[in-house]
C-alpha cells in the first residue's frame, strides 16, 4: 500500500526528483504544484503525533488538468484556458485532500478531452514511459504516464469514452470507469455531462480501490451525481473468487485481436478458473452499435457546450478538435433522439444480463501500442477505443487491470471487468487477488531502471 502516512516528504521528495529527471522526456505534467511540500510536511507532523488526516492520508495524487484546484490553473488541455484560475476545488479534489492526500501536480490531457493520443499541441505531446516512441493513451493520457514514471502514487482521470480505460492500459496501471454518477463531476471541465465519469488511477488495485471509496459521496450540488451505493468499494477485498460467475463475450470485443494480447488474456481467464470463477458464455448485446450512438450524443453534448466560442473564435481550438465538437452542430435532433432511446434500452438489455453474471471480461484494447509519430490521431482514437464504447453507454462500471506485457513490443497489456451499477466491489475482489500472487503492476518501465537513484 502507498500513501500509507508515514514519510511522505521523503516520497514527495523523491518523486519531485523524478519529476524534474525525467519530464522533459515524458511531458505529463503541465503544472507541479510546488506548495504540495508543506502538505506533506504538515501530514508527517500529524502521523509523528499518532493522528492520521483519514483514509488517504500522505497518498500523492494527480490530477487530470480539466479538474478544478482552486489558486492553480485549470487549463483542459486547451490554450484558451492558459490563465484559468479556479475560484474552488471540484468536489472530487476537496474529498480526497479532506481524507489526507496530497495534491501535487496537474497532468497533461488531450485538448479538452478530445482524443485519445494526448499529443497536446499547447502543453507538449506527452509520451509513453515504457517506450518513449509511443502514446501514452488519452485523454487522460498524462494521467496514466505520470503514474508509470513513478511521479505520484494515484492519479484522477475523467472517462468519457475511454479516457482512463485506454492510458490505464497502455501505461500498465489500474484503472476505473466507476458507476456513472457515482463520483460528482462538479468542478470537471465538461466534454459530454450525460457520460462524463472521474476515474481513479494507480499501479495498486487496493489504492484505486480506497481512492474510490473515498470520492464515492452524493455531491447535493451536482444535479449527475447520484446517491445509490450499497456495497463499498473495498468490501470484498480478500474474500475468495471461487462461485463468482465471468462472462465473456463471444462477439465484437476478440475480433481482430493482437495475438500477443489474446494471449495475455487467455492466461487471465486460467488463472480466474484455477481460483474457482464459472467462465460463461455471453451472447451478443448490440454492442457494436455503442459507437455510433455514443459518438451522436457525446458530438451533440460537445457542440452545445462549446457552440458560442465554436463560432466566435475557432481559432480557439486546434483543426483536430475543432472538426470533431463542430460536427455536432449539423447532427438531427430526431438522430440524436433515436441515439438516447437506443442508449436507454441498451442500458437496460445489461441490466439484466448482470442479474446472472458477476463480471464480463473483455480486453480493453485490441492493438498494440500506437506510436507516436506518424499516425492520424483520429484514427488512432477510433482504433484504440473501438472496444471500450460499449462500456462507455453502460451505467454500471469497467475496470482496466494490468495483466502482463506484449510479448514482442514489451509494452504493457491490460483486460476489462465490467459489472453492474454499484458492483465495483466485486471489480476489486478480483483484482486485488490477482495482484496478490502476480507482480505486473510492480515493474517499472525502463525509464526508470536505468535511473536506479530514481527509483
Amino acid at each position: 500500500m502507498t500513501g500509507n502516512g508515514t514519510n511522505c516528504l521523503e516520497r514527495w521528495e523523491a518523486a519531485h526528483a523524478r519529476f524534474l529527471a525525467l519530464d522533459g522526456q515524458v511531458q505529463s505534467v503541465i503544472t507541479w504544484l510546488d506548495d504540495s511540500r508543506e502538505r506533506a510536511i504538515e501530514l508527517d507532523a500529524i502521523a509523528a503525533n499518532g493522528g492520521s488526516a483519514g483514509p488517504l492520508h500522505g497518498l500523492l495524487l494527480g490530477l487530470k488538468d480539466n479538474i478544478d484546484t482552486k489558486g492553480a490553473p485549470t487549463t483542459a488541455g486547451a490554450r484558451f484556458l492558459s490563465d484559468n484560475m479556479p475560484i474552488a476545488d471540484a468536489h472530487c479534489v476537496e474529498l480526497a485532500s479532506a481524507q489526507g492526500a496530497v495534491v501535487l501536480a496537474k497532468l497533461n490531457m488531450a485538448e479538452l478531452a478530445w482524443g485519445a493520443t494526448t499529443q497536446n499541441s499547447t502543453y507538449g505531446a506527452c509520451r509513453n514511459p515504457w517506450n518513449l516512441d509511443r502514446i501514452p493513451g488519452g485523454s487522460s493520457g498524462g494521467s496514466g504516464a505520470a503514474l508509470a514514471a513513478r511521479f505520484c502514487e494515484a492519479s484522477l482521470g475523467t472517462d468519457t469514452g475511454a479516457s482512463v480505460r485506454v492510458p490505464a492500459a497502455v501505461n500498465g496501471v489500474v484503472g476505473l470507469r466507476p458507476t456513472y454518477g457515482s463520483i460528482s463531476t462538479r468542478g470537471v471541465f465538461p466534454v459530454s455531462y450525460t457520460q462524463d465519469t472521474v476515474g481513479p488511477m494507480a499501479s495498486s488495485a487496493f489504492d484505486v480501490a480506497r481512492l474510490t471509496e473515498a470520492l464515492m459521496v452524493h455531491d447535493p450540488l451536482d444535479p449527475y451525481s447520484l446517491d445509490g451505493i450499497k456495497v463499498l468499494p473495498t468490501a470484498l477485498i480478500g474474500q475468495p473468487l471461487a462461485g463468482l460467475r465471468v462472462g465473456i463475450p463471444s462477439e465484437f470485443f476478440f475480433d481482430d485481436l493482437d495475438p500477443m494480447i489474446a494471449q495475455r488474456v487467455d492466461s487471465f481467464v486460467e488463472w480466474l478458473k484455477v481460483q474457482g470463477v464459472i467462465i460463461v458464455p455471453v451472447s451478443d448485446f448490440d454492442q457494436a452499435s455503442a459507437f455510433e450512438h455514443w459518438t451522436r450524443i457525446v458530438q451533440c453534448e460537445g457542440a452545445e457546450f462549446h457552440k458560442e466560442r465554436l463560432r466566435a473564435h475557432p481559432e480557439d481550438f486546434s483543426p483536430d478538435v475543432f472538426a470533431r465538437v463542430a460536427a455536432g452542430l449539423d447532427i438531427p435532433a430526431t438522430e440524436l433522439a433515436r441515439s438516447l432511446d437506443w442508449r436507454q434500452r441498451y442500458r437496460h438489455g445489461l441490466n439484466q444480463i448482470f442479474t446472472d453474471i458477476d463480471i464480463i471480461l473483455t480486453p480493453v484494447v485490441s492493438i498494440d501500442v500506437p506510436a507516436a509519430e506518424g499516425f492520424d490521431s483520429r484514427a488512432q482514437t477510433q482504433m484504440l477505443g473501438r472496444i471500450t464504447y460499449p462500456w462507455a453507454l453502460h451505467e454500471g462500471p469497467t475496470m482496466s487491470l494490468p495483466i502482463g506485457f506484449h510479448a514482442v513490443s514489451g509494452l504493457p497489456v491490460s483486460v476489462a471487468l465490467s459489472a453492474g451499477q454499484w458492483c465495483e466491489a466485486k471489480l476489486f475482489q478480483v483484482a486485488t487477488a490477482y495482484q496478490r500472487e502476480t507482480d505486473w503492476h510492480e515493474q517499472l518501465p525502463p525509464l526508470l531502471n536505468t535511473s536506479k537513484e530514481l527509483v
